[in-house]
């Protein structure tokens, strides 16, 4: 794998989570106990205590995994897996497993997954968040039932209108 496929993949990962062009200039921190690279599948592996850092983005899990597009540069997807949780801004992301894939731009959240953004959350067996599209969808099972806990008023700042007091 190249430095570029690297830098790609981390200066993507706050569009995952923010759903928003990322500022390039911002420095990139990755720490971990191990990493491990096949150079020639372009596969890099991040193991235990993965944590990565970009700006006001932080995303931990145990085991963050890159794959190459084609074998070249381009990057076809990220998995993070064990303990995920992302946090940026007001929004926290909780999972299993996270994998961004490239085409589509596309979040898939599995395994206890839940999205909280201030005292809003929704949680689900899946969450597929569409981040170009900003579209979010959350699929159920037959023990687990898609939940949304909203409170009315309480994202709004003082002074707008349906403001909670």
């Amino acid at each position: 794998m190249t430095g570029g496929m690297i830098l790609f993949l981390f200066l993507f990962l706050p569009a995952i989570v923010q759903g928003e062009p990322p500022e390039k200039d911002l420095p990139i921190t990755i720490t971990s106990e191990r990493m491990e690279g096949d150079f020639e599948a372009g596969i890099i592996t991040f193991l235990d205590r993965v944590k990565v850092v970009r700006g006001e983005m932080i995303l931990y899990a145990d085991k963050v995994e890159t794959y190459p597009k084609d074998g070249g540069e381009d990057l076809e997807r990220v998995v993070a897996t064990g303990h995920v949780k992302v946090i940026s801004g007001t929004r926290t992301s909780v999972a299993d497993r996270a994998e961004y894939m490239e085409e589509g731009e596309i979040l898939l959240l599995t395994g206890n997954a839940k999205v909280s953004d201030g005292s809003n959350t929704v949680i689900g067996p899946v969450i597929r968040i569409y981040l170009n599209e900003d579209r979010t969808e959350v699929e159920g099972n037959t023990v687990e039932r898609p939940k949304f806990l909203f409170f009315p008023g309480k994202g709004k700042k003082a002074g707008e209108e349906g403001a909670g007091e």
